[in-house]
């Protein structure tokens, strides 16, 4: 990842604390391919989604893949058009790089299409950036289970360490029918992590009362984290200014950037940990 294609951002680490957080991604895997998924719009997806990817851009150049076409927030926070109206984007950060892949097969049922699965973990694997973040669409997780094969052992040949990320609020309990259909694939997956969203509230009861919870806590491969709440105010800059977390934490006004820099280290390191092998 410090090869001579990489694109030059802001300092934030070290060179030594960039090879740490480099093995903290990788491992001693070619890449790492990191899937958020959470089973039905506004848990978090996309907030955690952008935050691996800040990360990630620390220590390289990073892919990053909105297959929500209805939406879009993951492509739009981080591209922007060339001029308006334009079907040009440019990265918002450098470095930092999102296209558009469409998962839903287009008929009426509108679930995912293993097919396009395919598609999308063939473009992963021969792409030029060594960490890849992908904001799965909402809803359909019973076939996206159905993908598991494909994107388990696609990743095993391809030497791509794989991490899923479930995302789940606190009010709505649908995290718990997720874990179920996408079981298999967190077992199976190198890192399985279960992300608590505390934007809402901070009781989740409901999940550490689950047999399923317990279970998957004894896999080796299996962590749980909570998701820091965002303020008002950054939520602001982030979905409406469309500002970076690199921006916000170093270019953005006083008032917002020592939140931000506060904020971005906390869930830098908690990623970190989490996906650590």
């Amino acid at each position: 990842m410090t090869d001579a294609t990489q694109i030059k951002v802001p300092a934030w680490y070290s060179p030594d604390e960039i090879q740490d957080i480099q093995r903290d991604l990788l491992g001693s895997a070619a890449k790492v391919l990191v899937l958020c998924l959470g089973g039905k719009g506004g848990v978090g997806k996309t907030t955690i989604a952008l935050q691996i990817a800040d990360l990630c851009a620390e220590v390289g150049p990073v892919l990053a893949i909105d297959t929500d076409p209805a939406n879009r927030h993951f492509h739009t926070a981080l591209m922007t058009q060339t001029s308006p109206g334009s079907d040009n984007f440019v990265p918002r950060r450098p470095g930092v790089s999102c296209c558009r892949q469409r998962l839903r097969a287009e008929d009426s049922t509108g679930r995912v299409d293993p097919t396009l699965c395919q598609d999308m973990i063939e473009r992963v694997v021969d792409a030029p950036e060594r960490c890849v973040v992908v904001d799965f669409p909402a809803g359909d997780t019973e076939t996206t289970r159905r993908c598991t094969e494909i994107i388990v052992e696609s990743c095993r040949e391809a030497n791509v360490r794989l991490s899923v990320v479930v995302a789940a609020g606190a009010v709505d309990p649908t995290a718990l029918e997720v874990l179920k259909e996408l079981r298999p694939m967190l077992i199976e997956c190198d890192r399985a992590i279960l992300a608590k969203n505390t934007a809402q509230a901070t009781n989740f009861d409901y999940l550490e009362a689950s047999d399923l919870v317990r279970a998957l806590r004894k896999q080796p491969n299996f962590r749980v984290i909570e998701i820091e709440r965002i303020g008002e105010r950054l939520i602001e800059a982030l979905r409406v200014q469309h500002m970076t977390w690199q921006t916000l934490a170093t270019g953005a006004p006083m008032r917002l950037r020592v939140e931000g820099r506060r904020l971005r280290r906390n869930f830098h390191m908690a990623w970190r940990d989490a996906l650590r092998p």
